[in-house]
């Protein structure tokens, strides 16, 4: 299976950060949020090739108190992982927990927290980063793809603002006003023999919206990390987009990226990928503060 560009961006990240930091023999790598379990499979595989040098681990949780994964997903996640490595015992790497549950791993465990498309399906960001503060090693990294609430085309229902309105009623409207006009999901639900009718695909949308989807705006982000303890920056999310480019050119993509900081076109990329696209929030568990 080709793996997404989302996997290639993430493991750049881990490298170049890697490429960084004072040699170690291993790593830890927690999925946050692992779904099929194909991003842990493409980081094991990939990052073992590219640093020989290291011994790769790699571990992961899902909830089982969200619809946004099919049911028994997760069955099939272990299954996966256990054709692609058999020579690794997945029942204690992976974990299924419900949203509000303590992580089951120990405190300091890993090197690297990631996500891919996780963040706005979270309710409480709070939690979330306290875990991942208290799983992390001291100077360690958590990686996290996912689009802000400033974006204008919302991707699941791939439709413009829809997430930005709360109430139900009004939603519902939006939801079947775009439809009908031939926006949306709607053309693609029909033929899976779901539902034809239109009420019931908005009220699923509906639903969907509000109780699976829980999106951040750019300055809620800042306050957040802040507020457990992270250190907060967005860089690497243009790198997303040129290793993207060069793929559609047919060029190899890179592994390691040359941050250099933030000059006055980065910070104008930035500004049109929050509008339009997915960004890269790092989390360094960094403070030379304390003693």
């Amino acid at each position: 299976m080709e793996s997404s560009m989302t996997h290639h961006h993430l493991c750049a990240v881990i490298n170049t950060i890697l490429k960084e930091q004072p040699a170690a023999p291993s790593i830890r790598i927690l999925d946050m949020g692992c779904g099929s379990g194909q991003l842990m499979a493409f980081l094991q595989r990939k990052l073992s090739q590219l640093r020989e040098d290291l011994k790769i681990e790699l571990y992961g949780f899902d909830v089982s108190d969200s619809q946004v994964q099919a049911p028994g997903y997760f069955h099939n996640t272990i299954y996966f992982l256990q054709q692609e490595f058999p020579e690794i015992d997945w029942g204690k790497r992976v974990y299924q927990i419900t949203s509000k549950q303590e992580w089951p791993f120990p405190d300091g465990f890993f090197n690297y927290v990631i996500s891919n498309q996780v963040m706005e399906h979270i309710f409480d960001h709070d939690f979330s980063l306290q875990q991942i503060n208290r799983v992390l090693a001291v100077n360690g990294t958590s990686i996290h793809l996912f689009p802000l609430k400033d974006y204008i085309f919302e991707g699941h229902l791939l439709l413009p603002f829809v997430h930005w309105i709360s109430n139900q009623d009004l939603l519902f409207e939006y939801i079947k006003i775009c439809s009908l006009s031939g926006l949306g999901n709607y053309r693609n639900f029909l033929p899976k023999g779901t539902s034809s009718d239109l009420a019931d695909f908005c009220r699923k949308h509906t639903d969907y919206m509000i109780y699976e989807t829980n999106y951040l705006n750019l300055t809620e982000v800042y306050k957040l990390a802040k507020r457990n303890k992270m250190r907060c920056s967005f860089r690497y999310t243009e790198e997303y987009y040129l290793n993207k480019l060069r793929q559609l050119l047919g060029k190899p993509l890179k592994y390691e990226y040359a941050f250099i900081g933030n000059p006055w076109w980065n910070r104008i990329l930035f500004s049109f990928f929050v509008r339009f696209a997915s960004i890269t929030l790092i989390l360094d568990k960094r403070n030379t503060l304390l003693k």
